[in-house]
């Protein structure tokens, strides 16, 4: 799993730094992963309502789609809160921008459901195969 958690730390930090055109640069130790629906959300959150079962939410939790970029200092106060409550206070400087062109993308939409996570997945591979040249 400790392999697999840097394998994906690597991908997410390198498909940022290509989404933002090369120009960002990030201190490694101090970025961390968010997924977006949290892994173990509220029996009475909206999570429940999007991602009605059980195997509903193990088909998105991990996936690439599902996954942000956030400071190690956001991640560790990030919660299990609904949608829009965490895109605002984890996701959002003051600004209302992140740090992170990938976070930034979440931060565009209204709502978070498997529709969405599947189109940001489709889109951040087809970013990968051209960064890659697969």
């Amino acid at each position: 799993m400790y392999l697999l958690h840097h394998i994906c730390h690597y991908t997410l930090l390198r498909l940022d730094t290509y989404l933002s055109d090369g120009a960002a640069t990030y201190e490694f130790e101090a970025v961390s992963i968010e997924h977006v629906l949290p892994q173990r959300p509220a029996s009475d959150s909206q999570w429940r309502q999007a991602f009605s079962t059980k195997e509903i939410h193990a088909r998105y939790v991990h996936c690439l789609g599902n996954l942000v970029l956030l400071s190690h200092s956001k991640n560790s106060k990030a919660a299990n809160y609904d949608f829009e409550q965490k895109k605002s206070e984890y996701f959002c400087t003051e600004g209302g921008i992140s740090s992170f062109r990938l976070t930034t993308q979440v931060i565009r939409h209204r709502e978070w459901t498997p529709e969405i996570i599947e189109q940001q997945q489709t889109e951040l591979i087809g970013h990968l195969k051209k960064l890659w040249r697969l």
